[in-house]
């Protein structure tokens, strides 16, 4: 910044200024702490400032290394006059800004009459924040280890640039810490180019909050997507709606580049984490596209009696081109009473997701139905669930299915999963169902996976494989190179008579009775199977009856938040197991199977065959 003199022929730098106003004692240059960007230096009014009674305090805010053409400064204060003329007169004052941006730090010491922009000269309050808007490229502090009461509300005059963010954040030791109380705790409206980092956004409790912990939400006419945001290493619990939620309105205009990472999501009475639009079964297109959902751990997600499911963990909707990965969900649902959900991890009206490298277990369904593990459900295209590990679950490990009323759905993949000791109320290890004609539902491939079933009491209808009696389900619907492995009275297949799958490749094994439920007949051993077209491939039998040698099956445990997957032990096969190095092979068997040594069952009769390949 320059400034001219008197004559109007010379340059005076804010720098240069400065100086010379301290040099004249016409200003005191006091503390100056730096953190790392700027240099902050608060200044006050010296003594040959003037001989009326007038006082002034400020920030000189710099950046005192680099090129000149990256060098900058300003200055922020406040004063107050005093005459016997004219009385008192305050008012603040704000020199040119050439620096590109502003960081504010609110602090519990701080006043909402300082400039905001230094820790020596802090705000106070949630509601100065409110008060102003936030340029792209400004930042929002919180002294942290302190507490601070309000709702934050950011609205399009706020950020909206996704090249520059805004981010709102702690600072010093620890996080700060939002007390929402029965409100949310931050909203953004019709805005995005927003980082929220490093923060815990506390509300009242899920009984008496009514609102949500992070909220974007967008209801712009037009189809818009606005561009960029990121929640990571925060903490949020308290609220009653959800934890954290990008909603949209208004035809297919949403969010895109979403990233929700390292967050701690629990004690929220209904979802923990979302994604939602305008749901409408004949539109074209969605409302949000690339959503990133990274190492989240979600729990203590209730539920309770509404008109529609409640107490989901992660569940993601009308949304293209999203990955959720490495998270855990546990101990939620318990307060549900209706069906449809609630589930750990899912998506519904989606296209293009992926569920992998998570965990999922105690799942309840409370009075209702579900509570399973992982879901791909109506409207889903081109969806996979891989490398996870579902235990524990009053519903199915892994769900597959279409409700009624919903956009068609094709191309499911469920692979290289475990499931163990699922469906304690209701369905299967993996469960497939449709509320829809047959054809809404089609191309769902189920390969790979290692299915572990004890039948409890309160399920004595389960299965490894099940479909429920609903709609036919028909459609090319595949099971290749699964190991399922039932004890105690489960069923290793139960499929109602008009519906159909094709099985190929399958290690089936019971403690019990050997049982296969299959389009009204009940089969006995892999041979009698056999009978129905299925476990023969290319005019070959495959498919292998008998034990598939697995270490600790059923002891695999909850293996928690933050630790790798590839750490468990159980359901490992064994040195002498048939199911090395053995099976079918398919066109589809896109990747190895990296997370668990399983899956390829070795068919006795082909152990002298080549490998055939699916055409």
């Amino acid at each position: 910044m320059l400034l001219t003199t008197a004559d109007g022929n010379t340059n005076i730098s804010i720098q240069a200024l400065v100086g010379i106003l301290v040099d004249t004692q016409l200003l005191v240059n006091e503390s100056c702490t730096s953190n790392g960007q700027y240099t902050f230096c608060v200044i006050k009014s010296g003594e040959n400032l003037t001989t009326e009674p007038i006082t002034w305090t400020g920030v000189h805010r710099y950046t005192a290394e680099g090129s000149e053409s990256a060098k900058c400064s300003g200055i922020s204060g406040v004063f107050e006059y005093t005459s016997s003329d004219f009385g008192s007169i305050k008012g603040e004052f704000n020199s040119d800004k050439t620096c590109p941006n502003t960081t504010y730090f609110v602090s519990p010491s701080g006043n909402d009459t300082n400039t905001g922009i230094s820790p020596q000269d802090a705000w106070q309050s949630i509601s100065k924040i409110n008060s102003i808007d936030l340029k792209p490229g400004d930042a929002v502090l919180f002294e942290g280890n302190n507490s601070y009461n309000g709702n934050i509300y950011l609205d399009d005059k706020d950020g909206n640039n996704s090249a520059n963010a805004i981010k709102i954040s702690s600072y010093g030791t620890g996080k700060a810490t939002i007390n929402a109380g029965s409100r949310f705790g931050i909203y953004a409206y019709n805005t995005s180019g927003i980082i929220i980092d490093n923060l815990i956004i506390a509300g009242n409790g899920m009984n008496t909050n009514t609102n949500s912990g992070i909220q974007f939400y967008n209801d712009l006419a037009g189809n818009i997507k606005l561009d960029f945001i990121e929640i990571t290493n925060s903490e949020v619990y308290g609220f009653k709606d959800f934890g954290i939620v990008i909603g949209a309105w208004n035809e297919n205009s949403g969010f895109s580049n979403v990233l929700i990472e390292n967050n701690k999501v629990h004690d929220i009475l209904d979802m923990g984490i979302s994604s939602y639009g305008k749901f409408s079964s004949t539109k074209t297109g969605y409302a949000h596209s690339n959503i990133t959902v990274r190492n989240c751990e979600v729990y203590n997600i209730k539920g309770y009696s509404k008109n529609s499911h409640s107490g989901n963990g992660i569940v993601l909707s009308d949304v293209q081109n999203s990955t959720i990965e490495h998270c855990t969900v546990y101990n939620s649902g318990s307060g549900n009473t209706n069906c449809g959900g609630p589930v750990g991890i899912w998506y519904w009206d989606a296209d293009q997701v992926t569920i992998q490298f998570s965990e999922a277990y105690n799942i309840s369904s409370g009075t209702g139905c579900d509570g399973g593990g992982f879901d791909m459900d109506g409207g889903v295209t081109n969806g996979i669930m891989q490398y996870n590990y579902s235990h524990d679950n009053d519903g199915s490990g892994f769900l597959v299915g279409q409700f009624t009323g919903a956009r068609p759905m094709q191309n499911i993949t469920v692979r290289y999963n475990i499931s163990q000791n699922d469906a304690g109320t209701n369905g299967g290890s993996v469960s497939l169902f449709n509320g829809q004609n047959s054809l809404s539902m089609k191309d769902i491939y189920v390969y790979n996976n290692t299915f572990y079933l004890s039948e409890q009491a309160t399920n004595t209808n389960s299965a490894t494989i099940k479909y429920t009696l609903w709609k036919p389900v028909s459609n090319n619907i595949n099971f290749y190179n699964n190991i399922l492995f039932a004890e105690n009275g489960a069923d290793l297949i139960d499929v109602p008579s008009g519906y159909a799958g094709n099985f190929a490749g399958n290690l089936y094994y019971t403690s019990g009775i050997f049982r296969i439920n299959y389009n009204g007949n009940t089969y006995n051993s892999l041979e009698n199977f056999r009978g129905t077209g299925n476990e023969t491939f290319e005019n070959f039998p495959v498919g292998y009856q008998g034990k598939p040698m697995l270490t600790s099956k059923g002891n695999g445990g909850i293996i928690g938040f933050d630790n790798k997957l590839s750490s468990l032990d159980a359901y490992k096969l064994k040195a002498d197991s048939p199911a090395l190095n053995a099976g079918i092979s398919f066109s589809l068997d896109r990747g190895p199977a990296i997370f668990m040594e399983v899956i390829y069952p070795k068919p006795a009769q082909m152990t002298l065959e080549p490998m055939k390949k699916y055409k």
